[in-house]
């Protein structure tokens, strides 16, 4: 009886330190609370999507980071205009003394003060050539006879119809036709008619000449006659050179 009793013993701490098997869901079997802790272990839950990540907004060190970039580049693209300038400047310029930009600037400076002058003097020989033109060809001022014209000169100039002009020239110069054909080919005036004569030393030339349509300028009586005085010096000047070389020609023949 003995034995009996422990094997029943044994058989009872079996029992009792034996787990009981997990029965399936499958067949019908509900899981107990260590089943669950076990697939717990054994199969990982799926996970849950991730919530999307929003982007940070800027705040004043972005911002701030932003200005600065912007201002950086802004200075770097007008240093680089500024070199442009700088180099346009220099190949304009003729005579440079340095190359550094203040010595730029300075030599820029001398030569317009240069070319200014130089535009000054320009104009004020320009202007002392027309006074001595009008001076030269001003009708005589007492007694009006043929001394007096020979002696000053006298330019009449009258627009006949829409496209026409009669020049008269009354001069005691020598050459005065010569004179007044190369004024009327240099402002390319087309001659219709003209008539010269010479009576007591003073030379009168009638010409009738075609007036361009494009030159507004030659359309007035005004406008005729400064343009034929303003050729008148400087054709002189060529036909004194002219002469003289054919003086000094004849002279050593």
């Amino acid at each position: 009886m003995a034995a009996g009793e422990n094997e029943n013993d044994d058989v009872g701490a079996y029992y009792l330190v034996e787990t009981p098997t997990p029965t399936p869901a499958a067949a019908g079997g509900v899981l107990s609370p260590a089943d669950s802790e076990l697939s717990k272990l054994i199969l990982p839950s799926p996970s849950a999507p991730a919530a999307p990540r929003r982007g940070r907004k800027p705040g004043p060190r972005a911002a701030a980071g932003a200005a600065a970039a912007s201002h950086v580049e802004s200075e770097r693209q007008r240093r680089e205009k500024l070199n442009r300038r700088f180099c346009e400047l220099r190949a304009a310029v003729p005579t440079v003394s340095r190359m550094d930009k203040a010595s730029l600037l300075a030599d820029a400076a001398r030569y317009i003060a240069e070319l200014r002058a130089r535009v000054a003097q320009l104009e004020a020989d320009a202007d002392a050539r027309h006074h001595a033109a009008l001076a030269r060809w001003e009708p005589a001022s007492a007694g009006g006879d043929d001394a007096g014209a020979a002696v000053g000169g006298e330019l009449y100039v009258r627009k006949v119809g829409r496209d026409a002009a009669v020049v008269r020239v009354t001069s005691g110069a020598r050459h005065a036709p010569a004179w007044l054909m190369g004024a009327l080919r240099s402002l390319e005036l087309q001659v219709q008619h003209a008539c010269v004569s010479r009576v007591h030393g003073v030379t009168t030339q009638d010409v009738l000449v075609n007036l361009p349509d494009g030159a507004a300028a030659l359309q007035d009586h005004d406008g005729l006659r400064g343009a034929l005085l303003q050729k008148d010096s400087m054709f002189l000047f060529v036909l004194s050179r002219v002469l003289a070389f054919f003086y000094f020609c004849v002279s050593i023949a």
